[in-house]
């Protein structure tokens, strides 16, 4: 197989950082001819500082993108390209068409992350999905979708978890540091919320179910982690945690460059967005032997079996997710036992290894 890799996304979240992952598991196994990305993007930062090759692409017209297309064709054909991946709805029409201008046959691959609403069986899409070889999505849930929605014969979709790595044992000093670091007490009962902070996220509903918990007279405190993506929410955010008196019992941590180094340091991991089509931070905390609860929404039911591998909410509810907090809080046997329960089930559907395995059959024509 000789790989290209094609992102050329600006965003900062879990496609791209997907992308990334990929891109360095192939360059390492030295099976990846071409990397192409836009320039100033977070790909192109993060590769950059992995000392990662990898070339810039611009399009035009995101619809008929001829003249990229046409320079990457003559790239596929230079390096003897075989299979092209994908991981943008906005590259797919500039795949397509590098792949119909090249003068040997080559795979098109698209892993699709992102929720599908709409049917994309008019001319134009028909045309386009009529070169894909391989569609891969996240969950079984999109699966459904993309069989519903899309152009696509059955026998060419196929779900691929996402894959996680296997955990190894943080050092306790590295929890000590974390928690003195940001104002953290060791002995209260410590609930994390990794993700961009914006509304669809669900930081607020974190804040609501401690404030309720707090009033309670529980012992709990929480951590919000990772970039401010909306000031204006992040403002609103300080403004509720003070009004309501709980600063003590709110950390704003910022950003963290690898969040499971430190997933196990928590009592519990929440992902309560609104939305999530997989919910990567839910099997990286299981795996690291932490508890999870999530929004009964999207992908995470494949991920959370209810009061089994952890605890389900409804979106957009805080009373919920106080309700499930307070139960792990109450009974440290059943968070224990839970979190037992989500690390094997993660170990075995979840895993790195797996995940890649399957990638790199799908990319080399088993599809």
């Amino acid at each position: 197989m000789k790989l290209l890799e094609l992102c050329l996304s600006q965003g900062f979240g879990g496609l791209e950082l997907y992308a990334e992952k990929v891109v360095r598991y192939f360059h390492n196994r030295g099976l990846l001819s071409v990397t192409v990305v836009r320039k100033e993007s977070l790909l192109d930062t993060r590769l950059t500082e992995a000392d990662i090759p990898h070339i810039y692409s611009k399009v035009i017209n995101q619809y008929f993108p001829l003249f990229a297309a046409w320079r990457l064709a003559k790239l596929c054909i230079t390096k003897k390209i075989t299979t092209i991946h994908i991981h943008s709805r906005k590259d797919f029409p500039l795949a397509v068409f590098t792949k119909l201008l090249c003068q040997h046959p080559v795979r098109l691959v698209y892993t699709r992350q992102m929720a599908l609403t709409r049917s994309k069986n008019n001319i134009y899409h028909r045309f386009l999905y009529r070169y894909v070889d391989c569609y891969l999505t996240i969950t079984k849930n999109l699966e459904n979708e993309a069989k519903l929605y899309l152009p696509l014969t059955p026998n060419k979709i196929h779900v691929l978890y996402y894959g996680v790595p296997e955990k190894h044992q943080t050092e306790k000093v590295s929890c000590i540091n974390y928690f003195s670091e940001h104002q953290l007490e060791e002995e209260v009962f410590t609930v994390a919320l990794f993700g961009r902070i914006e509304y669809g996220k669900g930081q607020h509903l974190l804040v609501e179910a401690i404030s309720t918990l707090v009033s309670e007279g529980k012992n709990i405190q929480g951590a919000i982690i990772g970039h401010v993506m909306d000031q204006t929410y992040f403002e609103e955010l300080k403004a509720t945690v003070a009004n309501d008196g709980i600063k003590k019992s709110i950390r704003f941590c910022g950003f963290h460059s690898d969040p499971t180094t430190i997933m196990e340091c928590f009592d519990v991991v929440v992902l309560a967005s609104y939305a999530e089509t997989f919910g990567l931070v839910l099997p990286e905390a299981m795996r690291a032997g932490t508890a999870v609860i999530g929004t009964n929404s999207g992908g995470v039911p494949e991920i959370i079996q209810d009061k089994v591998t952890g605890l389900l909410f409804k979106p957009g509810n805080a009373a919920e997710l106080a309700s499930c907090l307070r139960k792990l809080m109450d009974n440290s046997e059943l968070r224990k036992q839970i979190a037992h329960q989500g690390k094997v089930f993660a170990d075995k559907n979840f895993s790195e290894e797996t995940h890649f395995a399957k990638l790199n059959k799908y990319l080399t024509g088993n599809c």
